[in-house]
């Protein structure tokens, strides 16, 4: 499995309120992502996430170049719920991927997932990763079954 440098990032998790609901108060949302220094959180409804690496490996290069080719080039967080010790405290950031089936197979196995557009340059950067570790799928021999039979007519057959 081929891997390239780790890319180094932060994200921004913000407090929202969420008025009219009685059984959730709050949820917490990414809205931002920084790739140097990381900005001190602006207020105590906002957390920054730092030490985030996104990894990319040479047989992940078709989820690559879906994400890239697609509107809006994203990176993808996985994301799991506060602890219990602060059950209203931030979510923890598990992941980090731009593979479009990646983010897929998190959401189908339950994860919540959050995207954030993809940094200036990175599309790029990450196209010309897949493009030379990428091959096309081998085509699949067809079953072949053997002959039956000695061509004579037999009772029952």
């Amino acid at each position: 499995m081929e891997k390239t440098n780790a890319m180094q990032l932060s994200v921004c998790l913000v407090r929202q309120a969420i008025e009219g609901n009685p059984w959730v108060s709050h949820r917490w949302a990414l809205v931002g992502l920084s790739l140097g220094a990381v900005p001190p959180p602006a207020n105590a409804d906002q957390v920054v996430v730092s030490g985030l690496s996104l990894l990319l490996h040479g047989d992940e290069a078709e989820g690559y170049l879906m994400n890239v080719a697609a509107d809006e080039p994203s990176l993808f967080f996985m994301l799991r719920p506060a602890d219990d010790a602060d059950p209203d405290g931030p979510p923890t950031v598990v992941e980090v991927s731009a593979n479009f089936y990646e983010a897929s197979r998190w959401m189908d196995s339950g994860e919540s997932v959050e995207r954030l557009p993809l940094p200036a340059g990175w599309a790029g950067a990450i196209e010309a990763f897949a493009r030379s570790n990428y091959s096309p799928p081998q085509k699949k021999r067809g079953k072949r079954y053997a002959r039956t039979g000695d061509h004579r007519d037999r009772p029952g057959h």
